[in-house]
């Protein structure tokens, strides 16, 4: 049997949080964020095919793709209060979702993007036309003394598959911002992140007419290793001080 796209980690009853993995990742990376997260807020967590428990199926490798069958899973979600959270691959993902579902009469209420150059940037790299070896150098890299537990070097290789197909994906992955979201968007980074810098994490503000915000943590691609739980912190007030509206609006509904 398929697995579902959405995988609800934590239930809820006012809001919710969906988040979108990064490259290589699971939805069980965020299961320790089921105790951190706003008492009253449910959290789902994106599994993309090739990835976690779908890991059966064959990946994508084009990053609207992905966004088309998540876009698609949203509309079972409950109709309250929605926030999408995404790092790195992930932050372009929840991105190109939130835009579908705008498009479609269902914005999201807020936006979180972490690591991630904005949508009309890109970093011309092609490590996932590279050797085996050096797709590794590059995810070793990334991850530094911050690899997300249970991804020891035995495990990296036998996700290989899965780091070249989501490699193609975000590096062919750009859009030109011609269309703004209507909801607030919050950005997150590691100060010596070696994918984006805190200037460049600055240019999300180009994809909104809302307000933006952009909170600088100590670490580096993966600081929300060590950091969780200021980044929870700070996601918490971002989306109660956004959901303050929403909440009566939906409640209407």
């Amino acid at each position: 049997m398929t697995e579902q796209p959405l995988r609800l980690l934590r239930a809820g009853t006012s809001r919710q949080l969906v988040c979108f993995h990064h490259a290589g990742g699971m939805a069980e990376y965020f299961l320790p964020w089921r105790d951190g997260v706003a008492q009253e807020s449910a959290l789902y967590a994106t599994q993309l095919p090739g990835h976690g428990a779908r890991m059966n199926e064959t990946p994508l490798t084009c990053l609207h793709q992905m966004a088309d069958r998540l876009a698609a899973a949203c509309h079972f979600l409950p109709r309250r209060p929605t926030f999408f959270f995404g790092h790195s691959m992930g932050a372009a993902l929840a991105f190109e979702v939130a835009l579908r579902l705008q498009k479609q009469g269902r914005p999201v209420d807020g936006l979180a993007v972490s690591g991630r150059l904005p949508p009309h940037r890109n970093s011309g790299s092609d490590y996932y036309r590279q050797s085996d070896s050096r797709l590794m150098d590059k995810v070793t890299r990334l991850s530094g003394d911050e690899m997300p537990s249970g991804q020891a070097s035995e495990l990296l290789t036998l996700l290989m598959p899965v780091f070249r197909a989501d490699f193609q994906a975000i590096e062919t992955y750009q859009r030109r911002c011609t269309e703004k979201l209507s909801c607030p968007v919050f950005a997150a980074v590691g100060e010596r992140d070696s994918e984006v810098s805190v200037e460049e994490m600055s240019q999300w503000e180009r994809v909104t007419g809302h307000r933006f915000n952009l909170k600088v943590f100590s670490g580096g691609h993966f600081y929300l290793q060590h950091q969780r739980s200021a980044l929870l912190e700070f996601l918490n007030r971002e989306c109660g001080r956004a959901s303050g509206a929403s909440v009566k609006e939906y409640h209407e509904i």
